[in-house]
């Protein structure tokens, strides 16, 4: 008869495993080359906003800016971009960036805009949590 895995214990078993894409630390001089290549944050607020939650942002993230994450979980939070190091690694598209986040208090966490999973504290972002129930 075959085994039966429940998916919480499928979930600890995959979280269990090294990450194929270990994050990078990402250098000042990276990082503005990286904000001059994608448009810095007023620049990005120019081009098309996202129409769902779940798409891409290409947008840079500064040191103590309020904005929104996704966790793993898929719950949106409130948070700041903490004055961790910014990382690099592979985002569902292509090379990006992945800002530290601290969010409920004490928690934090990489989030990559590439990924969706990290938005600005934005009117327009408000409105997307508040159509999709969130706020």
């Amino acid at each position: 008869m075959p085994s039966v895995t429940s998916k919480a214990a499928l979930r600890k078993i995959s979280q269990s495993k090294k990450p194929e894409n270990p994050l990078r630390p990402v250098s000042p001089e990276e990082l503005e080359s990286w904000s001059d290549r994608d448009g810095d944050s007023e620049s990005t607020l120019g081009e098309p906003l996202p129409e769902d939650l779940d798409e891409p942002w290409p947008y840079t993230f500064h040191t103590g800016q309020a904005v929104w994450i996704r966790t793993s979980g898929g719950n949106w939070h409130s948070g700041r971009v903490s004055s961790e190091t910014t990382r690099k690694g592979n985002t569902r598209e292509k090379e990006g960036l992945f800002y530290p986040v601290k969010f409920d208090g004490k928690l934090r966490k990489y989030f990559a805009p590439l990924n969706g999973e990290i938005k600005p504290d934005t009117p327009h972002t408000r409105r997307l949590l508040k159509g999709a129930g969130w706020l």
